[in-house]
Order: structure tokens, then C-alpha cells, then sequence
């Protein structure tokens, strides 16, 4: 591909949309994605963390560069974000502006309590690498699925999915080994009270009495 050619196809990678992609035709089409695959977009990626300052949110592996890109500009929140913390909750006034759980997020390994509301639709599959998370709070969002590789999370004590729109649960979730607690459907008093018991034992991990705090105004 000469440089001209490369130029060409940068640029109408730039102002495409994937959904018009069926305009073109087919070679052109691959040339297109392998290039959204590709060291362009992936620097473009990169430079956006490294301009925050935070490098160590980078993704690594097999993406659509281009994509990603896309949604990490879109996204507000970054600066909540460090690689030192072992709390997100988002449960606030500014919660309903969460509309998604960033793929970064896997990158946050002293991560061991998340909890975020309310219009997320879908877990990445990165969350599973948190192999330090002990308690996942997802309740009243709009997720339709967890992904299988959810077994991952082996410390995991609490997974809340409660009042979501999940049809189909993956067996994985059955191996998680020291899962103490499951809440699916709907939230009741019993919950609560389920949190508190397994919190109570596990104090020394978190900040266990300002989380149940906020899961209590938020059930209410």
C-alpha cells in the first residue's frame, strides 16, 4: 500500500461510520477495517490515555482501534479513575450519566468493590480480570447478559444483579469459589439484610459501612 493510497484510506476511515460500510465494496471494506485494527488508530488510542496521564488504562490485545477510540472520547468520567483504587462507586447524583462500564476498567487490578448505576446495558468482559474484586453491585441497571468468563473473579464474595433484565445466567457463575452472596430479580429487604451479615464478616476489606450506607438509600 503506497503512501498515497494509505492517506486515502485514513481518510475515509476518519469520516466512516461501520454502518455504511456496506456501501463500499469488499476489498475496500477489509482494507478499511484492518486499517481500524491497525498502529493508526491504535496510537490515536494510546495517545488519549498518555494525555491524561494514565497509561496504565491502556487496552492491549485484538480491538477495532478505531472503535474504542470512539468510546473512550465519548466517555466522562476517566478522571474518577486511578490505578491505586480499590473502590468505584457511582452510585451519586451524576450516576444516570453512566451509560456504560469502560473496557479499561480490567486494567484496575486493586480494584475490590464496584458499584454502578443505573443504565449501564452490558459488562465487559475485561471486569473479569479484576482478580482482587470482591464485590460486583450492578443492581437497577438494563443488562441483558453476563459474560462467561465471569469465573475469573475467584474472590469475588457479593455479584448484585438484581432489578436488571438478565434472561439467561452462563454456568461459569457457578464456579466462583468463594461467592457468599447472589442477588438476582428483585431487591427486597431480604437483600439487605443479606448484605449486612456477609459485610459484617468481611469488614476489614473495604470500607463496608459507607457501601451499605449507599445501597440502602439507593433500595429506598
Amino acid at each position: 500500500m503506497d503512501m498515497i493510497h494509505f492517506d486515502l484510506i485514513i481518510l475515509i476511515s476518519e469520516y466512516s461510520q461501520g454502518s455504511n460500510y456496506y456501501l463500499l465494496n469488499k476489498s475496500l471494506c477489509r482494507t478499511i477495517i484492518m486499517v481500524e485494527k491497525g498502529k493508526y488508530w491504535k496510537e490515536k488510542y494510546n495517545g488519549f490515555f498518555k494525555n491524561l496521564n494514565k497509561e496504565y488504562l491502556i487496552l492491549s490485545g485484538d480491538y477495532n482501534w478505531k472503535r474504542e477510540y470512539i468510546r473512550i472520547i465519548r466517555f466522562n468520567y476517566w478522571s474518577k479513575m486511578n490505578n491505586k483504587m480499590k473502590e468505584l462507586c457511582a452510585h451519586s447524583e451524576d450516576s444516570n450519566n453512566w451509560n456504560e462500564i469502560p473496557k479499561e476498567i480490567g486494567n484496575l487490578t486493586n480494584l475490590q468493590l464496584i458499584y454502578i448505576g443505573s443504565n449501564i446495558e452490558k459488562i465487559p468482559k475485561e471486569i473479569t480480570n479484576l482478580i482482587n474484586l470482591k464485590i460486583l453491585c450492578l443492581a437497577d441497571n438494563k443488562i441483558k447478559e453476563i459474560p462467561k468468563e465471569i469465573n475469573n473473579l475467584t474472590q469475588l464474595l457479593i455479584l448484585d444483579l438484581s432489578n436488571n433484565i438478565i434472561d439467561k445466567f452462563p454456568e461459569e457463575i457457578n464456579d466462583l469459589p468463594n461467592l457468599r452472596l447472589k442477588l438476582i430479580g428483585k431487591r427486597s429487604v431480604i437483600s439487605i439484610l443479606s448484605y449486612t451479615s456477609v459485610l459484617s464478616k468481611n469488614q476489614h476489606l473495604f470500607n463496608s459501612k459507607l457501601f451499605l450506607r449507599k445501597y440502602i438509600d439507593d433500595s429506598v
